[in-house]
């Protein structure tokens, strides 16, 4: 499985730059990606070229992003200059935009990267977390997929259009219930209960072959691939967890005590190297934890002293 990453870059030239007034703003044109709209500002201030980067997401609702990303300020010869950072984008915040007042000397900017008056900048990103920003769906389960399905599964009041074959094929709890005679004489609507709509859409993403897991819809799914006896979906969600999820330690053993992950908990353990680590996965009972967990990390600890 393809790290199921959220990464883009937004790149543009910005022209006739030595003619900047003092403080005037200048847009690259706004982009969206991962359903959210972006884009980069610069200014002449105060003897520095200021950067920031704009997240134009609208707060009618309650959304967090937080990133990893990198400017570079680029020449036509070839000398780059880089900026680091992380930032979180908040709708209960003011901050739309994060980035430098001072992200170089104007008088170095014209130097060395301006070319016929023009800059070109490029901002690597990476979206490390995200949460209620709404997901486009990568496959659609609608009614437009009647001709294609032999079952309707109804989901608080989302209907999903599929194949009971193929459902079978990747679900014990599917083929049992699907082989009913009852279900197999004509094109039945099955109500199903204790899921939400949009976990049951990740799942059947999943299961049909797209990259639906990241760390905001991993539980969800691994929720229902655990209820459904999924194994194909729950090994690829017991994979992002190992080698791509940036849950932090302690989540990941939790997660892996309630699903009775040995790979996950063995993953984790492997990545505690000291006293602090110890510290992080700790609970406040440790009559919650595993106590196969709990003997580790002893032995671990005992392992550290002088």
């Amino acid at each position: 499985m393809s790290a199921p990453m959220k990464v883009f870059v937004l790149k543009h030239v910005f022209q006739d730059v030595r003619n900047f007034k003092e403080n005037e703003s200048h847009y690259s044109p706004t982009e969206e990606h991962f359903n959210v709209p972006w884009k980069m500002r610069v200014a002449r201030n105060n003897g520095y070229l200021s950067y920031f980067l704009h997240c134009d997401q609208p707060k009618t609702t309650e959304w967090s992003i937080t990133i990893d990303w990198k400017v570079r300020l680029i020449s036509i010869g070839g000398s780059i200059d880089t900026r680091n950072c992380e930032s979180t984008y908040e709708s209960n915040s003011n901050y739309t935009r994060w980035g430098w007042e001072e992200f170089i000397k104007w008088e170095d900017m014209e130097t060395k990267f301006m070319t016929d008056g023009n800059i070109t900048i490029e901002s690597h990103i990476k979206i490390k977390k995200m949460t209620g920003i709404a997901k486009k769906k990568l496959r659609n389960f609608d009614s437009k997929m009647n001709i294609f399905s032999d079952v309707i599964l109804s989901v608080e009041n989302e209907k999903f259009y599929v194949s009971k074959l193929f459902l079978a094929s990747q679900s014990t709890f599917f083929e049992s219930l699907l082989s009913k005679k009852q279900i197999k004489s004509k094109k039945a609507t099955i109500k199903l209960e204790g899921c939400k709509s949009e976990d049951f859409q990740n799942f059947l993403e999943l299961i049909y072959g797209e990259s639906p897991i990241d760390d905001e819809t991993v539980d969800g799914i691994l929720q229902l691939a655990d209820m459904y006896n999924a194994g194909i979906a729950f090994k690829k969600c017991e994979e992002f967890l190992i080698r791509y999820s940036v849950k932090t330690l302690k989540e990941k053993l939790q997660i892996a005590k309630q699903y009775d992950m040995d790979n996950l908990k063995d993953g984790v353990l492997s990545r505690i190297k000291n006293v602090a680590d110890i510290r992080s996965v700790l609970s406040y009972d440790v009559n919650e934890m595993d106590p196969s967990v709990v003997a580790a990390l002893l032995q671990k600890a005992l392992s550290y002293l002088p």
